[in-house]
């Protein structure tokens, strides 16, 4: 694939121009009208997520071989950000889609990969990936959904909480000890396909935002999970989930991008209309200057997503301890920055703050959760203020 800036003259390592081209236009086409209604009616976004499927566009950072776009974290996270400016549920949904997918690419056999990737990159399957518990959360090395080997299979027993996509995966990417006295190093990944005897999911949990990303509980009830569906080694999957959760919390730090974008954007747009950015009194110069701070904020974490994404292309995915801090510190910037700058443009709106159809409280509904899921912001804070410890010892 050849580089931004061989086909554009613009820097090395910006999103792929064309990527971001053709995600724009199906956004403008295909799903910014259906935003509003996804959210009110809480409606899974199959349509708007199969347009950009339908595109090629929904396995980014999978090798082409694989049937996806071999697309850099660059451009993945950019990708993430117009999404999310745009509707909430459908951009979790596309990133819970790599978030399947990608344990598979590491730790999966090439039969492995060859079965799940091209129907996850193509729409033709719906991913899920089951850590969180309702007792082992942040916590993952405390999980207790089990998996004993029986035969020819893998008996799995357990229950897990808060999984994206869960009610409509047919590929879940399922963690489970086969020792809980021997803590994280007994954690091991399965591949668990819809249909599964004993495995079933909930109904969709109601919800403050991305009403229409479906989250459910999942059970796991003697299911029998072939022996060749098991992803690495035994007792690997500790460290795979260390993997993909650097991928999910740079997803999640894109979203929040987004979500300030788009509250942001949706304030402007109220304004301009309004005529307050064309006028020069005291109150709309006091708008003008609002939204110009929350501009700078949004370029500043935007900067901030590239280069630590750039760091993970640059380095590889292997290298994931070392980028460690450089994810917590984006995660935690860019989800909080989206929770603050869409307060912001909701108190600014003044009394049509919580107009629904203004679309600022969606937005600020939606960045909420982005401080809660793939670690929340105070695990973030900790590993950071271990980096500092270590750095001042």
């Amino acid at each position: 694939m050849t580089s931004a800036s061989e086909r554009t003259g613009v820097l090395e390592h910006a999103p792929d121009p064309a990527i971001l081209a053709s995600v724009r236009g199906i956004l403008r086409d295909k799903v910014e009208h259906l935003a509003e209604e996804v959210d009110e009616l809480g409606t899974f976004p199959a349509e708007s997520y199969q347009a950009l499927a339908r595109a090629g566009l929904a396995g980014l950072l999978i090798p082409h071989v694989e049937g996806g776009q071999q697309a850099s974290t660059v451009t993945y996270a950019a990708v993430i950000e117009e999404i999310a400016a745009v509707c909430a549920s459908t951009s979790t949904v596309y990133m819970t889609q790599m978030h399947c997918a990608y344990p598979i690419l590491v730790a999966g056999s090439p039969a492995q990969r060859q079965r799940y990737l091209p129907g996850l990159c193509s729409g033709t399957y719906y991913g899920a990936i089951a850590v969180s518990e309702p007792d082992a959360g942040s916590d993952a090395a405390s999980m207790r959904t089990s998996a004993v080997i029986d035969g020819d299979a893998y008996v799995i027993n357990g229950q897990k909480i808060f999984i994206s996509n869960g009610d409509r995966a047919d590929v879940v990417v399922v963690f489970a000890t086969m020792d809980r006295s021997r803590g994280k190093d007994a954690i091991t990944a399965f591949v668990v396909e819809r249909g599964s005897p004993g495995f079933t999911a909930g109904q969709p949990i109601h919800k403050l935002g991305q009403r229409g990303a479906s989250t459910v509980e999942m059970f796991f009830s003697d299911c029998r999970v072939p022996l060749d569906n098991m992803l690495g080694p035994p007792g690997s999957g500790f460290q795979l989930a260390m993997r993909a959760l650097a991928k999910s919390r740079i997803s999640a730090a894109a979203q929040g991008v987004g979500f300030a974008r788009g509250a942001y954007e949706a304030a402007a747009r109220h304004f301009a209309r309004r005529g307050m950015l064309d006028a020069s009194s005291s109150d709309a110069q006091d708008v003008q200057f609002e939204l110009a701070g929350m501009y700078a904020d949004i370029a500043a974490a935007r900067a901030l997503l590239w280069r630590t994404a750039l760091s993970v292309d640059t380095y590889g995915d292997d290298a994931w301890r070392d980028r460690e801090t450089d994810i917590a510190v984006t995660k935690l910037h860019c989800t909080d920055l989206s929770v603050r700058v869409a307060a912001q443009a909701a108190r600014l709106l003044g009394e049509d703050g919580d107009r629904s159809d203004l679309g600022v409280e969606r937005r600020l509904r939606d960045a909420k959760v982005t401080q809660i899921y793939d670690g929340t912001n105070q695990i973030q804070r900790m590993l950071i203020a271990r980096a500092i410890r270590r750095a001042h010892a």
